[in-house]
């Protein structure tokens, strides 16, 4: 079972997509959002600059999550997303990674304390033997 790289995401990235992905599941897997619309649902620990958004979201568009289409509402821009397929998947994929994640640490865990018990079993026994 091999941890799969399919999270080549930067933290921004993530945070962005997470947002657009919120929106355009209530509408069907598309949505219209401005950047301050963005800006306003992604963590406050991230610095964001508006250069940024614009590169996240490019980058996003390349790897094949949606389409976007700049458009302008009333002179204030708005971004036009259309979901594809990968993009409708990113939240299954995010709890499937998550749910693996934590499952190789639990698996890590429980073999090392089961070494551990085995050390010490083997331990007590040769010294039970050799005592004798």
């Amino acid at each position: 079972m091999q941890l799969e790289r399919q999270h080549v995401l930067t933290k921004k990235e993530k945070a962005v997509m997470r947002v657009i992905y919120r929106e355009a599941d209530k509408q069907n897997g598309s949505c219209l959002l401005t950047p301050i619309e963005i800006f306003s649902q992604v963590p406050l620990d991230l610095d964001f600059e508006e250069s940024e958004l614009d590169l996240a979201l490019r980058n996003l568009e390349i790897d094949d999550y949606f389409d976007l289409t700049r458009s302008d509402r009333k002179g204030e821009l708005v971004y036009c997303i259309n979901m594809h397929k990968k993009g409708l998947q990113f939240e299954r994929v995010e709890r499937a990674f998550k749910s693996n994640v934590t499952f190789r640490i639990l698996l890590a865990v429980a073999t090392g304390l089961t070494s551990a018990m085995v050390g010490w079993g083997l331990k007590e026994l040769l010294t039970a033997l050799l005592n004798k």
